[in-house]
C-alpha cells in the first residue's frame, strides 16, 4: 500500500521485499541506502519461536535505520503499536505509529512524510560562466578549494553549507541538498585570497553565474 504513494509522488522504491540473515547489512542493501534519498523503516513486532508475536522488531531494520541516519538520508520510522521503544540507536528519529485498526491515518501520515521530502530536496547547478570555471578547473582536488551554499526563504538565510565542485562533462557543477522548491540559492568559492560569488538565484535556472 505504501509503494503507490511513493511512486505517486514521482519517487521510486529502490527495496521493499529485502531478507537477509546475520547481524550486518549485506553490502548490496547498503548500496541501496547509500544511492537513495531517503527511508521508510517499518519496525513490526516478531513472531516467537511458538508463533507468538513478540514485542521485539527485525533488527536489521533498525541497523538500516540506523545507517540510513549515519548517512545523513531522510529517516522516517513506521512503529507498529507494541513494539519494544528501547532502542537508542533510534531516539530522536521522525516516528509515525502504526495500529492495524486505524491503517489508513498511518497511511495519511506517511503521504505528510514523503510531501515535505518532496518539498525540500536536492538540485544539482551548473556554475557559470566558462572563464571563471577555467580557472577552477586545475584546483578542484585542492583542500584549499572550498564551496558553500546559503538558501534563502523570503527574508529569511539559512547557515551556509558545503558544497563539493564536480566536474562533469560539459562544466562545473554542484548538488545542493535539503532545498525547497520556492527557495532562493546563492553559492560562494574561495581558493586561498581568491573568490567568487553569485547572486541569489532561483533553483530553476539554467546555472548560477559567478564573479
Amino acid at each position: 500500500m505504501v509503494f503507490p504513494i511513493i511512486n505517486a509522488f514521482g519517487s521510486q522504491v529502490a527495496a521493499g521485499d529485502v531478507t537477509y540473515e546475520g547481524p550486518n547489512i549485506p553490502d548490496h542493501v547498503m548500496a541501496d541506502i547509500r544511492f537513495s534519498d531517503a527511508l521508510i523503516g517499518f519496525t513490526t513486532r516478531r513472531r516467537g519461536a511458538q508463533g507468538e508475536l513478540t514485542s521485539q522488531t527485525h533488527r536489521w531494520v533498525i541497523s538500516e535505520l540506523a545507517a540510513a541516519r549515519a548517512l545523513k538520508r531522510r529517516v522516517v520510522e513506521v512503529r507498529e503499536q507494541g513494539v519494544d521503544p528501547q532502542d537508542d540507536l533510534l531516539q530522536g528519529l521522525q516516528r509515525i505509529e502504526y495500529d492495524e485498526q486505524t491503517r489508513d491515518q498511518c497511511l495519511v501520515e506517511i503521504v505528510k512524510a514523503v510531501g515535505s521530502w518532496h518539498r525540500r530536496g536536492t538540485v544539482r547547478l551548473q556554475l557559470l560562466p566558462q572563464e571563471v570555471t577555467d580557472d577552477l578547473r586545475p584546483r578542484i582536488n585542492d583542500p584549499g578549494l572550498t564551496c558553500e551554499y546559503i538558501v534563502r526563504m523570503g527574508n529569511y538565510e539559512e547557515e551556509p553549507r558545503v558544497a563539493k565542485i564536480v566536474p562533469i562533462k560539459g562544466g562545473m557543477f554542484i548538488d545542493a541538498s535539503d532545498v525547497p522548491r520556492e527557495a532562493l540559492i546563492r553559492i560562494r568559492v574561495q581558493f586561498g585570497n581568491e573568490g567568487w560569488s553569485s547572486d541569489y538565484e532561483s533553483i530553476d535556472a539554467y546555472g548560477v553565474y559567478l564573479r
